[in-house]
């Protein structure tokens, strides 16, 4: 576990998850304090490691990416973390995720131009030992700020 996180901390994660790219000096205006305050926050967030990136989210229908699905997979639990390693090194594979339950256990993104270069991502998965349980073509996605980091919320 990092340090605990005061009112100043969860307010600059909760405007930096709304846009990374906001500028510092809106971040330090919504929060009441200097624009040296923020920038140095946000640098200890970082090396804590609290803050690990900073991304950008792409539309693939958009980007004229027709090929953008969800594949459920399992994964022996003791070999959980180590193959969701080795799933991200996967060309086409944007994101992995894994969640503690026995079965379905690795989630993984990926998004190709073909039905062939989805294949081809379901095929590594499978030579890596992770068995895909169900494979999903994406509608959309949505995300937002975590709540608990609002300056108007306690966090829980």
């Amino acid at each position: 576990m990092g340090p605990p996180l005061d009112r100043i901390d969860q307010g600059i994660l909760y405007y930096l998850q709304q846009d990374s790219r906001q500028p510092i000096t809106t971040i330090a205006d919504e929060l009441n304090v200097a624009d040296n305050t923020v920038r140095n926050r946000i640098t200890k967030l970082e090396e804590n490691g609290i803050i690990e990136d900073y991304s950008v989210i792409v539309n693939y229908d958009r980007a004229n990416i027709p090929h953008y699905y969800l594949f459920i997979c399992t994964a022996r639990v003791s070999k959980r973390e180590e193959l969701a390693r080795k799933a991200c090194e996967i060309s086409g594979v944007v994101e992995v995720m894994t969640v503690m339950t026995g079965t379905h256990n690795i989630h993984v993104k990926g998004a190709a131009l073909t039905k062939q270069g989805i294949t081809a991502i379901a095929t590594e998965l499978d030579r890596l030992e992770i068995v895909i349980e169900r494979e999903h073509l994406i509608w959309s996605t949505q995300m937002q700020s975590f709540a608990g980091f609002s300056t108007e919320n306690e966090l829980y």
